[in-house]
C-alpha cells in the first residue's frame, strides 16, 4: 500500500469523532454537576488531553517524586503516551491523530477545491526558513513554566480549585467567548485557510515540542536520487512546506510523518522510510506504531488505575462553581 491519504482522513476523522464524543458527553457532566438535579453521567477523563499545563507539571511531579497525578491522572498518561509515541514515529500524533490536524486537513481541502490557492507561495526563503520557529519560543514558555516552577509549588497548584476544575473553565471559556476570542479564533482559521496548515507550521506550542522530541526518532522519510524523477510532486504534496524534492532524507523538525510525500510519488521506491541503521521500513509502521502506543498507554492505564480521578462529584461541583470560574 503506498497511497496513505485515505487511510489518514479515516483514522482523523475516527479521532475527531471520538473528540465529539468526549466533549459532548463533558458538556452533559458539567451541565449535571453544576446543576441541581442528579448527576448520571460518568466524566469523561480523555477531555484532560486538552489540559498541557497541568500535564506538564504532573509530568515533572512524577519524575520528581515517582508519584502519579491524581487529580488528572489521564492527563499525564496521554502527554507520556504522545511523547513515546514521538519518538517512535516523530510527529505522527500532529498529522494522525490531533483533532486540530483533521480540522486543518478539512482546510487544505477548502482552499485547494474551492478557493484555488497554490499549495505553496511563492515567498522569500528567509520567510520560510524563519516562520515555523515562531512556535518554539510558546513551547519555551510553557516548559518554563512547567519545570521552573519548584515541587512544593507544583503540589500546591495541582491540589488548587483552579486545577482540579480546569477542564470546566476551559468550557467555560469556549462557551462564553468575548468578541476578542472569537476575533482571535477567527484570525487562526483565516491564518490556516491561507497558509497550509498555519497554526501547526507557525504557532502550535505542542507541534513545537514533538518536533524537537521528534529528533530522537530513528525514521526518516528518505529519497533515493538514482529512481527520483524530480517531478516534485512530493514537495507540493508536503503540507508542511518542506523541499521533499532537493533533500536525501527529511530531516526538518516539521516532518509530521503524514506520508503524503510518499502517497504521491510516481515512481514506487523513489520514495520511502528508512531507520537509523540504513534499513527500509514499511512507511505504515510510523501511523501504526503511534496509535498502538497510546492504545497501550490507555489500556496500562485503566488496568493500574491511572486513568480516572479520585475526584468525587462535591469536588467537582466546588471546583467548577469555585476554581474553575476564578474565584
Amino acid at each position: 500500500m503506498r497511497d496513505f491519504r485515505t487511510l489518514r482522513w479515516g483514522i482523523q476523522i475516527g479521532f475527531a469523532l471520538l473528540t465529539l464524543w468526549i466533549g459532548y458527553d463533558f458538556l452533559l457532566f458539567y451541565q449535571q454537576v453544576t446543576g441541581a438535579g442528579p448527576v448520571t453521567i460518568h466524566r469523561p477523563s480523555g477531555v484532560e488531553a486538552f489540559l498541557p499545563i497541568s500535564a506538564l507539571l504532573g509530568l515533572k511531579r512524577w519524575l520528581l517524586t515517582g508519584q502519579w497525578d491524581e487529580i488528572h491522572p489521564a492527563g499525564l498518561t496521554l502527554l507520556l503516551a504522545f511523547l513515546i509515541g514521538t519518538v517512535a514515529a516523530r510527529r505522527a500524533f500532529c498529522s494522525w491523530i490531533c483533532p486540530v490536524g483533521t480540522l486543518l486537513h478539512g482546510l487544505e481541502w477548502f482552499r485547494r477545491r474551492v478557493l484555488r490557492l497554490p499549495p505553496r507561495w511563492n515567498v522569500p526563503n528567509w520567510v520560510r526558513a524563519v516562520f515555523p520557529f515562531a512556535k518554539y519560543p510558546l513551547m519555551a514558555g510553557f516548559l518554563w513554566i512547567a519545570f521552573g516552577m519548584p515541587l512544593s509549588s507544583i503540589e500546591e497548584f495541582l491540589h488548587q480549585p483552579y486545577n482540579m476544575g480546569a477542564d470546566g473553565a476551559m468550557l467555560a471559556l469556549f462557551a462564553n467567548l468575548s468578541l476578542k476570542g472569537i476575533a482571535i479564533l477567527a484570525c487562526l482559521l483565516l491564518l490556516s485557510t491561507v497558509l497550509r496548515n498555519g497554526w501547526c507550521r507557525v504557532l502550535c506550542p505542542y507541534g513545537a515540542l514533538f518536533a524537537v522530541v521528534g529528533v530522537l526518532s530513528p525514521f526518516r522519510i528518505h529519497r533515493d536520487e538514482s529512481a527520483c524523477k524530480n517531478c516534485g510532486s512530493c514537495t507540493r504534496a508536503c503540507g508542511m512546506g518542506i523541499p521533499v524534492s532537493r533533500l536525501g532524507t527529511v530531516n526538518s523538525l516539521e516532518c509530521t510523518s503524514c506520508l503524503s510525500c510518499v502517497s504521491s510519488c510516481p515512481v514506487n521506491g523513489a520514495l520511502g522510510v528508512r531507520s537509523f541503521w540504513g534499513g527500509s521500513v514499511k512507511p505504515w509502521i510510523l501511523p501504526a506504531g503511534a496509535l498502538a502506543i497510546m492504545g497501550v498507554a490507555y489500556g496500562l492505564a485503566v488496568m493500574t488505575g491511572h486513568w480516572d480521578s479520585v475526584l468525587t462529584l462535591d469536588n467537582y461541583r466546588f471546583a467548577y462553581l469555585m476554581g474553575g470560574s476564578g474565584h
